[in-house]
């Protein structure tokens, strides 16, 4: 039985721990508790089921990867003030005096609260619900609470999570709606507590949430080589041959590995001192990397003022507001029309202060609902204080399966019927559905996976150039400026079906060090980059890049002036175009061997034919374009190389930029001419030319999908592995399959890979992980520079790939782009 006069910290531990010890009930979130992971309980999600049946034998890493969220799906953030927050003292009823009479000494005076109006104020800690409030942004629900109260914290605890006031619930609200929200899928990343342990709330009778740490999990992230191969093993591992306990174990421990390995790159080194802060931050970050969270809980106490409470309470409203602040501060503007915050508390206080000044367990309080899509005012009914004696407590007005009902149906989708097993009133909280705008349009969002797309070459054509007022203005980007591309409709690309183009962006003649960010149309700008560009010089890059619903793409300049080019040579389509075969890097020519084309420099336009068709892994029939790494070295004076198919007219474009003494590679995709063959020509005195073969196009392979840019590597910050440069003798191992949003049956990736603070002459090779190093090079870098090229990569062994770099240290950066499925 447990104590009516349980503590909230001890009520709250108990309705955070999971099931039982016992092999009929244990799943993977109690499994990773005993194996001792760290986190606890709730780090994986799955059946809440018995062993045998809610497990299962088939570990599919690709079921947890949910994608990123819909551009009009709702995100929900609750924030869980246990103890029983005083709602008199948060929402001030500055015109009532019954509550100066009773609440004596405990009351804020009418002259210290944020007026709302004549007779209600908000705590004076509140400034930035104040702030928002102001804007529209903020509704109050009063009188909360639930018929039949009970002043247990345990049980009154268990009732607001568990959405129905009676009984002893098994299942939480929250739970019950992924159930439905879910069906029969699994999706580690749906819902999540930021804490240490699953709470009720998120525990479904199919399905659960999971838990994140406060700060970037340890366990399954370091990137020393040796623990690299510890989460190597560990993941081989899961096999049904044992029996289930042994398949338990594994399926738990590599789930764990997957969650932590995802989420670690959407936190800092550090995070704020104070928990609920930290969480609110926390919660920000996770939701702008992505990865598909639709509710995420954030609790913390102690609410429960029974003495001392002016500064017990004054702490706590600070708290409160520094969280959502700080919410807001990382959260990027992006979500703010996806994103709603909500406040529970299991009760109020009384309205009589008591002999310790403080208050005791009440029964009805005020809750927050705030976001951008929010109608902001009052709703509900404020309990009235007259009458009341010593130890009255004050009536609700509005059931709490209401207020959830309203959260559920106006924000979350729907189903609230099935999830509180009633029909209850929808206050009609909202302004406007997730993601619109006043005017009913969807706001420009952080952009989406497209669908699986073939390839379709094209011609090469130029469709921007900025130097004669070709798709823009004729002249040089500004610092900090951007221009919208219109891609659908031009350059060959239809009209409409395309998803996704593939373009050599090129920067020319910029005044400084700088770089482009090429990103989807009416979508937020990533923090990543596409190329970096030196003075004076044109600085070309391919991209794959997803196109916007506006049928765009942005290009943003971040330093300088300069000009800039976009060739289109392709784009993919849902409905048609080829697949992909991704190969093991291979060296199908180099001129300086004579390897695939004749050993000396090419120079002067004249044209050589290569041989793709049959060679270096392309198969002798059926290949419709070659994707390979184009380096040009040793060059005698300024230049360019064009790679055109074999019995077409040359495009008016090129592939590759120089400068006397340069090494500068860039990635091509080239549709096969006639023979199966491409055709080389190089501007300029002489050249050596090289190239590496990374797969091929035909109608049959994997298919793209592109994504918005997301940094998965960085190695000046820690972000996907050490904290440190990279030189001989070190190699990275990055995982990108089941990870970052790309799921594990992905079989290649898209990366734009940079290298920064160069120590010496070097070049940078990408390449399977488990395989052996190809002898092959994707970037080539040189001291002073910042240089970038796209790589595409098959995946080897546990969905990674190996980054080397084996003369001189640099530092490595990877944005990953799209991947083939």
């Amino acid at each position: 039985m447990i104590d009516p006069d349980i503590s909230t910290l001890d009520a709250a531990r108990l309705l955070h721990r999971p099931e039982p010890i016992d092999r009929a009930t244990m799943d993977r979130r109690r499994f990773l508790q005993l194996v001792g992971m760290g986190v606890g309980a709730g780090l994986v999600s799955g059946s809440t089921g018995t062993l045998l049946d809610g497990l299962g034998f088939g570990h599919d890493p690709s079921a947890w990867a949910a994608g990123p969220v819909g551009p009009t799906d709702g995100i929900l953030v609750v924030l869980c003030l246990f103890g029983g927050n005083d709602g008199l003292n948060t929402v001030v009823p500055i015109g009532d005096g019954n509550y100066y009479t009773q609440h004596g000494s405990l009351a804020v005076p009418p002259s210290a609260a944020l007026p709302l109006d004549g007779a209600t104020g908000l705590h004076p800690a509140l400034t930035t619900v104040k702030q928002m409030w102001d804007r529209g942004q903020v509704a109050i629900v009063e009188g909360v609470g639930y018929p039949n109260p009970n002043l247990s914290h345990f049980t009154s605890m268990a009732y607001w999570m568990g959405g129905q006031p009676h009984g002893v619930p098994e299942t939480g609200w929250i739970g019950r709606w992924l159930d439905g929200y879910l069906g029969g899928a699994k999706d580690i990343y749906a819902a999540a507590e930021i804490g240490q342990s699953l709470p009720l709330q998120l525990r479904g009778a199919a399905r659960a949430g999971t838990v994140v740490p406060v700060e970037r999990p340890d366990f399954g992230t370091s990137y020393e080589p040796a623990d690299q191969q510890v989460f190597r093993s560990i993941r081989k591992s899961f096999t049904t041959a044992y029996g289930p306990w042994h398949t338990a174990v594994a399926e738990a421990t590599a789930d764990f590995l997957d969650l932590a390995s995802a989420v670690a790159p959407a936190y800092p080194a550090t995070m704020p001192p104070i928990e609920p802060v930290a969480k609110a931050e926390a919660a920000a970050r996770l939701i702008n990397a992505n990865l598909g969270f639709r509710v995420l809980t954030l609790s913390w106490a102690d609410f429960d003022s029974h003495a001392l409470q002016p500064n017990m309470h004054l702490v706590r409203m600070q708290e409160l507001d520094a969280a959502i602040a700080r919410f807001y501060e990382v959260l990027d503007p992006v979500w703010r029309t996806r994103v709603t915050l909500t406040t529970f508390s299991e009760f109020g206080r009384t309205s009589w202060a008591n002999a310790g000044s403080g208050t005791d367990h009440g029964t009805s309080a005020p809750h927050f609902v705030i976001g951008e899509n929010v109608k902001g005012g009052r709703y509900g009914q404020r309990p009235t204080m007259a009458g009341l004696g010593r130890w009255d407590r004050m009536a609700h007005h509005v059931d709490f399966r209401s207020y959830y009902a309203s959260l559920i149906d106006g924000w979350l989708g729907g189903g609230s019927s099935e999830v509180l097993g009633g029909n209850f009133e929808n206050l009609g909280l909202f302004a406007r559905g997730p993601g619109r705008l006043p005017d009913g349009s969807v706001a420009p969002g952080p952009g989406s996976v497209t669908a699986p797309s073939g390839f379709a070459p094209l011609p090469p054509q130029r469709i921007v150039d900025t130097r004669l007022g070709l798709g823009a203005e004729q002249r040089k980007l500004q610092p900090g400026e951007r221009i919208r591309v219109q891609v659908a409709g031009h350059g060959g690309v239809p009209a409409s079906g395309a998803t996704a183009v593939i373009a050599n962006v090129t920067a020319v003649a910029p005044t400084e060090q700088m770089y482009f960010t090429v990103y989807p149309g009416s979508t937020s700008r990533p923090v990543t980059s596409s190329l970096n560009g030196q003075p004076g010089r044109p600085i070309p890059n391919l991209v794959v890049m997803a196109i916007g619903a506006d049928g765009c793409i942005e290009v943003f300049n971040s330093h300088g002036e300069t000009h800039c080019l976009v060739d289109v040579f392709g784009f993919s389509t849902a409905t048609g175009g080829d697949g992909f075969t991704p190969l093991a890097p291979q060296r199908l020519f180099d001129s300086r061997d004579g390897r695939g084309v004749g050993a000396h420099k090419l120079g002067g336009q004249q044209p050589v034919e290569i041989q793709v068709s049959g060679h270096a892994g392309v198969p002798a029939s059926g290949a419709t374009a070659v994707v390979m790494n184009v380096t040009a070295t040793s060059p005698d004076s300024v230049g360019f190389l064009r790679l055109t198919p074999t019995g077409r007219t040359r495009a008016e474009t090129s592939n590759v930029n120089f400068f006397a003494g340069d090494v500068v590679p860039n990635l091509v995709i080239c549709q096969l001419g006639d023979g199966g063959k491409v055709t080389l020509d190089a501007d300029g005195a002489g050249v050596h030319v090289i190239g590496d073969v990374f797969g091929y196009f035909s109608a049959s392979g994997s298919r793209l999908r592109a994504m918005p840019p997301r940094r998965v590597l960085d190695t000046r910050d820690g972000t996907g592995a050490v904290k440190a440069p990279i030189g001989p003798g070190r190699s990275i191992t990055l995982r990108l399959g089941g990870a970052h949003g790309i799921p594990a049956t992905a079989t290649a990736v898209v990366l734009n890979m940079a290298a920064a603070q160069v120590q010496a002459r070097s070049y940078v090779s990408v390449w399977p992980a488990g395989e052996a190093d190809p002898g092959t090079s994707n970037l080539n870098v040189v001291p002073g520079r910042v240089s970038a090229n796209l790589v595409i990569c098959r995946l080897g062994e546990d969905g990674a790939v190996t980054i080397a770099n084996p003369v001189a240290d640099c530092h490595i950066i990877g944005d990953v782009t799209g991947y083939f499925v």
